[in-house]
């Protein structure tokens, strides 16, 4: 029992000192982030894209939306979301609320009916 409570007591005297180690989190990277810490400027749809969709749409091979959409496409279409420009709203929304291949739906529970509209609209802006 004794070295029950002397463990207990050790472990109780690293957590404060680990507590104190500043770790970049989520929610610090980006205001109010949700599931990316990638920082970004702009209008309010970019920002939510950025907070929900760029883990999965973003660069980089650990991403599996633009892993799945580079093989789908090979090449003809960017598998970037965010750098197409044949995407219109009502297809985002659709996408997203009913799944699609490898993606999930998405409740509205986890992304509202407003800031699925503001990522769908700045998807469908992208036409330049």
């Amino acid at each position: 029992m004794r070295s029950m409570l002397m463990t207990l007591l050790a472990l109780l005297a690293i957590v404060p000192a680990a507590a104190d180690h500043k770790t970049p989190t989520l929610q610090s990277a980006v205001p109010g982030a949700g599931w990316s810490a990638v920082p970004v400027t702009g209008n309010s749809g970019e920002r939510i894209y950025h907070r929900y969709c760029f883990e999965c749409h973003g660069d980089g091979p650990d991403r599996p939306g633009t892993a799945a959409l580079q093989v789908k496409y090979g090449g003809l279409e960017p598998a970037r979301l965010d750098q197409r420009k044949d995407l219109n709203a009502p297809l985002v929304i659709y996408i997203v609320r009913h799944g699609i291949s490898v993606m999930p739906s998405i409740r509205k529970t986890e992304i509202s009916d407003a800031d699925l509209k503001a990522i769908a609209d700045y998807l469908a802006g992208k036409k330049d």
